[in-house]
């Protein structure tokens, strides 16, 4: 981590709030370096989630004057504000290397949190890892784009369940079998309805199986005694 938007990255990858960050001025630091660590080859945010900063690095004209080796009073103040100061610079170089896709992804999970894709993916889009919301989101960019399809709905299944396999019955196409290959629980079970209700044609339907594969004629690995289920 070299600067203060690696900083805020890497909280995500961690599930820390960004908020919980704290930003401070480092006594001595390196004036080649941003960001200043013990170890230069760290690569975990600090247990007390502290972070040292070097600001005249590529802030200067900002904060050349907040702490002035002569100014004794309100230190604690400033310290405040140049927490605030540099949280704010580390979105500001977020935003600035967001794609117009990013954005769409914001908007997409500010009308999440805001309930317009309903109350129960408000309330479980939290199960979903930062990779899956990701792809979720992703997902939903081309929905808009493109419409409704079959290719969308396998592509984001494919992306959180990995061990998929998808059958259409023959007799009639309509209907879906979803074998998932793993246990079913709580969570996972949102996650499938999650990606049914937003990628699904609403004109087919998904028949899910966990663990145990239906028999399929001809196909021997799926005829093993006690480990198929009854369509």
């Amino acid at each position: 981590m070299n600067y203060i938007w690696d900083v805020l990255l890497k909280s995500d990858e961690e599930c820390i709030s960004r908020e919980k960050i704290k930003f401070i001025l480092p006594e001595i630091c390196s004036p080649y370096m941003e960001i200043s660590f013990i170890d230069i080859n760290n690569t975990m945010l600090p247990e007390d989630k502290t972070v040292e900063v070097n600001p005249y690095y590529r802030f200067y004209d900002i904060f050349k004057d907040l702490f002035d080796i002569n100014m004794e009073e309100s230190k604690e103040l400033r310290e405040v504000l140049f927490d605030i100061v540099v949280h704010y610079l580390g979105e500001l170089d977020l935003n600035q290397g967001l794609c117009k896709e990013e954005f769409y992804k914001k908007f997409f999970m500010r009308d999440i949190k805001n309930g317009i894709f309903g109350q129960e993916l408000y309330s479980d889009i939290n199960i979903l890892s930062k990779e899956e919301l990701d792809y979720i989101l992703s997902g939903l960019i081309t929905l808009y784009i493109t419409g409704v399809s079959l290719h969308l709905f396998n592509k984001i299944l494919k992306k959180v369940f990995k061990n998929n396999r998808v059958y259409l019955n023959q007799d009639n196409p309509k209907d879906m079998y979803i074998y998932l290959g793993q246990p079913k629980t709580n969570d996972l079970n949102k996650k499938i309805e999650i990606i049914t209700k937003l990628f699904l044609p609403i004109n087919m339907n998904a028949f899910i199986y966990w663990d145990y594969h239906f028999g399929i004629l001809d196909a021997e690995k799926t005829m093993v005694l006690d480990e198929i289920v009854m369509m």
